[in-house]
């Protein structure tokens, strides 16, 4: 499967089911300054994700089922959660996305398989939103250097905020 290089790839937008019937397939570089819930949690907005977008149809056990298959690289300056200083985050997402049509049922068995995430099809499906929110689910949830240590307080630091308010109920507590 050959994929096209879409120009516009914070823009485009797809009609998934005929995407997928039709396993179009469409690749980019999706600027990170223009996914706005993903910046909050980003150190800095510079850099870009290496995307593609593929449509499927499923021709295994649940044959006419229509699908997408994301692949997203890039690397993510987060905030470390222990030292607050940035640590970078390979962002490596394969996944793979089972399209329900609406009014559809969605069959429990299905969904409890590890190997796709459902999503309702649309019309108008925005790639930019569907990235954003794939990355957003891949972040850790506590981003942190795997060898950081907790912060040092220094001394000077404790003299100068005074004598700590828990030293009178120290004090109490002798009597």
């Amino acid at each position: 499967m050959s994929c096209r290089e879409e120009q516009d790839f914070a823009g485009a937008v797809i009609d998934s089911l005929k995407f997928a019937a039709n396993e179009d397939c469409i690749t980019g570089k999706l600027a990170l300054s223009v996914l706005p819930r993903l910046t909050d949690a980003l150190v800095t907005r510079k850099g870009w994700l290496d995307c593609e977008l593929a449509g499927y149809h499923d021709t295994g056990e649940r044959t006419g089922k229509l699908g997408l298959h994301l692949r997203v690289r890039g690397r993510l300056s987060l905030c470390c959660q222990r030292c607050l200083a940035e640590v970078v985050f390979d962002c490596a997402i394969d996944s793979r996305l089972l399209l329900m049509p609406p009014g559809a049922e969605w069959p429990a068995e299905e969904l409890e398989s590890d190997d796709y995430d459902a999503i309702p099809a649309s019309r108008e499906l925005s790639v930019r939103a569907l990235i954003e929110e794939e990355v957003l689910l891949a972040l850790p949830i506590v981003p942190r250097h795997a060898d950081c240590l907790l912060p040092v307080v220094v001394e000077a630091e404790i003299e100068e905020s005074g004598p700590s308010p828990f030293a009178v109920l120290a004090g109490l507590k002798k009597h």
